[in-house]
Parts: structure tokens; sequence; C-alpha cells
């Protein structure tokens, strides 16, 4: 038993110390399974242990009442050290699942783990937020909330790039089936009478390639391959993979968590003229799913009484949001509330990430959330959704991922192939430009307080 309890407590050892390549490693079904099987064995023997010793001492020399004491500690004492490898047995099966249901997609060649990213620097997610409820299961929706996080893969180091959801005359890649549809100068434009002015935004490019595959074709991926492949246009990047969240999922993580903390700057009305309608209070509190939710999509509406704001400032409250979840999430959390937050996960997530990257990937989430994370947002004044500079925008991002990198060098990011875009071909009257410069802020910034002594 000593010998056993000795080799456990050097095995522990090895893991602190490769926590990180551990943590990626163990989300793989095979080495879930082997702690699944390990842990079912484990238990069973300790038990046994328990048992056996007893049975050892010879409990039949007792009376009628010492026999049955001894028996029901016995007993007891069996479950109690079988109960934590159950535990862990569970959790395990439990995060297998939630893993499968999320990230079902196979990469189209095997991932070479010593170098995962292809020798590139950088790698590119597109962070999306759609207004799904539970009924449309991800179909036909709108992607409100437009994010793509740029990450360093040496050092963590990330910028976030926002895009409104109402910017227009978005470009697709040269060749692609929605480019013949939708050529340059006018890129994404549909006719008055068929969508003009709502749904040929960026956030209706998800819900038209879905809606019409005649048009983008018909492979069950083409809604998210259309975002993609527009976002690397604008940007200028090439976009790897995507995370879809579904806005109303995020209420019941956040729930999962215990909340969010996050400083409210103002009075924010929500739900006006609903019965489920509101006020987040101004002040450093923590929000439930539904406030936190409402806290990023509420808008100004005729009859609000405090402020909503427009869409570039809810733009920024979204990033709050995030912000928080990053910063709050820690081991002790995640683990306490494990099996809420697999259920809610399987809810409020679409990726096309292969569940073989994530044990290169979760290492780098862990380096993401101490390295620097900064923001640019693509919004009014500096920047006009209406009459989008497209290579202005690929300018401005080029230039962000170096100050991001704290030298001026050459940017290694692999860039996706530009198409000649006009910027004054949009129909709606432009928004005032004040401002020619974007700024790149601190992702975390007032809105998260920060932990006691940091």
């Amino acid at each position: 038993m000593v010998g056993i309890f000795g080799v456990l407590l050097i095995g522990a050892v090895v893991a602190l110390v490769n926590a990180q390549a551990l943590a990626g490693l163990l989300l793989d079904p095979t080495w879930l399974g082997v702690v699944i099987g390990l842990c079912v064995v484990g238990g069973l023997a300790w038990a046994g242990v328990v048992i056996s010793s007893y049975v050892v001492l010879r409990p039949g020399r007792l009376g009628s009442r010492g026999q049955l004491g001894t028996g029901a500690v016995a007993g007891v004492l069996a479950v109690a050290v079988a109960l934590p490898f159950g535990l862990i047995a569970t959790t395990a099966h439990t995060s297998d699942d939630a893993l499968g249901e999320v990230f079902k997609s196979s990469p189209t060649r095997p991932i070479d783990h010593k170098d995962p990213w292809q020798g590139r620097d950088r790698l590119n997610i597109a962070l999306l937020g759609g207004d799904g409820a539970g009924s449309r299961k991800g179909v036909s929706i709108r992607t409100d909330s437009i994010n793509v996080v740029s990450i360093n893969v040496r050092t963590g180091d990330s910028v976030v790039f926002a895009l409104p959801r109402e910017m227009e005359n978005v470009p697709f890649p040269p060749g692609s089936a929605l480019a013949k549809r939708f050529p340059p100068p006018k890129n994404f434009w549909l006719p008055p009478g068929q969508g003009r002015g709502s749904a040929d935004l960026i956030n209706g490019i998800w819900a038209y390639a879905d809606t019409h595959p005649e048009v983008a074709g018909h492979s069950p991926s083409r809604a998210p391959e259309a975002v993609k492949g527009a976002l690397g246009q604008i940007l200028g990047l090439k976009v790897d993979y995507y995370m879809l969240v579904n806005m109303w999922g995020v209420a019941r993580l956040i729930d999962a968590l215990g909340g969010v903390t996050i400083h409210v700057e103002q009075d924010i009305c929500y739900g006006v003229g609903r019965s489920d309608g509101g006020v987040v209070k101004a002040g450093t509190r923590t929000l439930d799913g539904t406030q936190a939710l409402w806290y990023g999509r509420a808008r100004d509406h005729p009859g609000s009484t405090c402020a909503g704001a427009d869409n570039h400032t809810r733009m920024r409250r979204q990033q709050c949001v995030m912000s928080a979840m990053l910063t709050q999430l820690n081991p002790s959390n995640v683990l306490l509330k494990f099996n809420a937050l697999a259920r809610a996960a399987k809810q409020t997530f679409r990726t096309d990430i292969p569940r073989d990257l994530l044990q290169d990937l979760v290492p780098l989430a862990q380096q993401v959330k101490t390295a620097r994370v900064s923001k640019l947002n693509f919004v009014p004044p500096a920047y006009n959704p209406a009459y989008p500079d497209y290579v202005r925008i690929r300018k401005s991002v080029r230039a962000a991922i170096a100050r991001s990198r704290g030298s001026g060098k050459v940017v290694r990011a692999e860039a996706a192939s530009p198409s000649p875009v006009s910027t004054a071909t949009a129909t709606r009257s432009p928004r005032p430009l004040t401002q020619q410069s974007g700024r790149l802020d601190t992702l975390n910034s007032s809105c998260v307080p920060a932990k006691k002594g940091t």
C-alpha cells in the first residue's frame, strides 16, 4: 500500500510540473477512457482493501452489536475511499460526452502535434454570437456579435478585432460561389425587395448561405465557411476556425459559473415594453446569466428611461462580458460546477475546431489567459460601416498585430488574397466621421474589477 501511495505521489508531482501539456492531453477520448478505467479499478481496489482488512480482524469474535457497529463503519469507509474515484470517473465521462457533442468535426489530415500550427506564428479564430433561440438549433441565425481573435502561438499575446453587425458590401474570397453571385464592387448586396437594408449586412451572411444552398453550395458547413471567408477578406487574415456561441446559451453558462462580476458604468434598461424587462443598476455587481446577457445586448428604444446606447456601445459591453468570463474562470470554479457547465456547453457552442487539436489548443488558451489581450473595434467615428474602407481596415489589422508584438517587424500572419473593393457602393447615408484612426485598447478594461492585490 505504501508503495502504491508513493507511485501516486510521484505521478501527482509529474502532473503538476507538466500541467499545461496534460490539460490538453486529458481531453483526448483515449486518455479519458484510460482515466475512467483506472478510476473504476482504483475505487474497487481501495474498497476491497478496507473490507479485506476488516475481515482479517475477525469481527466474528465480537458480539452481535459489535459486529453490526464495526461492519457499518467498515462499509462507510469502503464507500468513502471509493467515492473520489467515482467522482473523477463521472466527471471524465461527462467531459468526454460534452466534447464529443461540441467538437464533432475531424481534421482533413492528421494533426502533427510537434507543429500543430504548421510553421505559422499566429492562429486566427472567429468568435461569433448568434441570436438563435433553443428552437432554432443554430439554423437561419444572425451573427450579431462578430469578433476575430488573432493569437501569437508562441506568447499567447492576442488582438481581438470587433466588427459591427451592420457592416455593408462585404467581399467574399475570389473564385468562391458567393463571390460569383456577389462580385465587386457591390459585393454582398441584395436588390430592393430581396432584403436590401437588413438581410445583406454582415450579420446576415450566415443566414443567407444557410437558406440559399443553390447559391452558396450544398455543403453542411456552407454557412460558417461563408462567414470565415468574408472575415478573411475584410481583415486580410486567414481565419482558421470559428466558434459560434448561442447568446441565449451564454446565460446558462454564466449561471453555471455563479455569475460574473462587472463594473456597470450607468443604469442599463433592457426588455423595454416587455414583461421580462428590467434595469441593470450602475455599480460593481455580480450579474446572473439573464442580467449579463441583457447588459451586453440592450440598446436604446422608444420609452427607455435609462441608457441602452447604440450598437457600437453594445459591442464594447459584450467585450466586457467576454473579458469578465475570461478573468473569472478558474480551476476551482470549473471543477465545482463542471456538470452544469458541460450541460450548458452542449446547448451553447458550435465549432469546426477538430477535437484532436484540443491537446494543443488548451495549453495555448492557458497562455492567452495570462497574456496581453488587446482589442480594435472597427466602429464610427474612426470607421464607417456603411462605406467600409477595406484597404484601410487591412492596414490597421497589420499595424495592430505588429503593435501587440511590441515591434514594427513584418507580421507573418498568413493573409487571404484580397479582392478589389470599392468604398462607395452602399446606398445608406454615411455616418459622420470625425476621427481618422482606430485605437488599440486592452480588452480587460475598467468594466472588469481587478482582483485585490493585483
